[in-house]
């Protein structure tokens, strides 16, 4: 899988996380871009999003030029988890990444309510 190419997730985010969850930074930016990268390639940020549009309640938080900010079940991850072939620590920082990355751009609480998960999505890819 090719890694995409984005500036979506802050430098500092990622190493909090990384820290947090004790998994290396650089491999931590790697499973983020191969998300995004998986995203891509199938079904499609655009498709992925108008799914989910159509099956979660109010999942779109907001939506620049460049992202989609998301709710989504937390269930969603576990999917995306299964996909990446990652561990549970890896995928806790990489869930984590995208947690204070939609709380940092869209002022939601930084803890999502139960059962609900945030994920971002660059749309530029």
């Amino acid at each position: 899988m090719e890694s995409a190419d984005s500036d979506l997730f802050d430098t500092a985010a990622v190493e909090r996380s990384a820290s947090e969850f004790e998994v290396d930074p650089a491999a931590l930016t790697q499973r983020l871009a191969d998300h995004q990268a998986a995203v891509e390639e199938l079904p499609g940020v655009e498709n992925i999003v108008y799914e989910w549009r159509k099956q979660y309640e109010d999942p779109l938080i907001e939506r620049t030029a460049g992202v989609y900010y998301l709710r989504v079940p937390s269930t969603v991850w576990d999917e995306f988890g299964d996909a990446l072939g990652v561990g549970d620590a890896m995928l806790g920082a990489v869930v984590d990444v995208h947690r204070r990355t939609v709380s940092t751009a869209s002022g939601v609480s930084s803890t999502p309510p139960d059962g609900v998960a945030y994920v971002a999505l660059d749309r530029t890819l």
